[in-house]
């Protein structure tokens, strides 16, 4: 079973296992706000309810940048390839250096983009320009925030999808 974290203000953090769920109520770090129905941990002396979502008592203040990896370049290209502009799932898509690594082009977000197999295959070691091609748009750092950044699978959806269509 999984839980949802909120922060001091109510705003969405993570989802965690029922042991850490359990670790941060009796630690007194958070509190229980939703139990999950007719779920109980029992001891040989004691029974409780399994934590649904808890709220931190603190606010979490770490939004910083957005990790720059593999599948987080992805998201921000939308799973296209920046060149054919086509949608691919992830394990059809590479990542491409606008500016080639052999000629000095770094490895950042605004030299990286998601590319499909042929396309990375035909760009080679040359700049779009080289080969006539367009990027679909500018590779940028993503504006995002990480925390909103994690996806529910569809058992989540349906265990949490309530406490993310609620108004604020």
């Amino acid at each position: 079973m999984k839980a949802l974290v909120l922060d001091a203000t109510y705003f969405p953090v993570k989802i965690i296992d029922w042991k850490k769920a359990m670790t941060l109520f009796f630690t007194e770090r958070a509190e229980v706000v939703d139990y999950h129905d007719d779920v109980e941990i029992r001891s040989p002396s004691s029974s409780f309810k399994l934590p649904k979502v808890l709220r931190l008592y603190k606010k979490v203040n770490s939004i910083g940048q957005v990790k720059f990896n593999r599948s987080n370049v992805f998201y921000r290209d939308k799973f296209k390839c920046q060149y054919c502009y086509k949608k691919f799932l992830a394990v059809d898509l590479t990542l491409d250096h606008v500016f080639p690594k052999s000629r000095g082009g770094e490895t950042s977000w605004t030299n990286i983009v998601a590319c499909c197999g042929k396309c990375n295959s035909k760009k080679a070691d040359r700049t779009p320009e080289e080969c006539g091609i367009k990027l679909l748009k500018t590779p940028k750092m993503p504006a995002w925030s990480p925390f909103l950044s994690f996806k529910l699978s569809k058992a989540e959806q349906k265990i949490f999808g309530s406490w993310f269509s609620l108004p604020r």
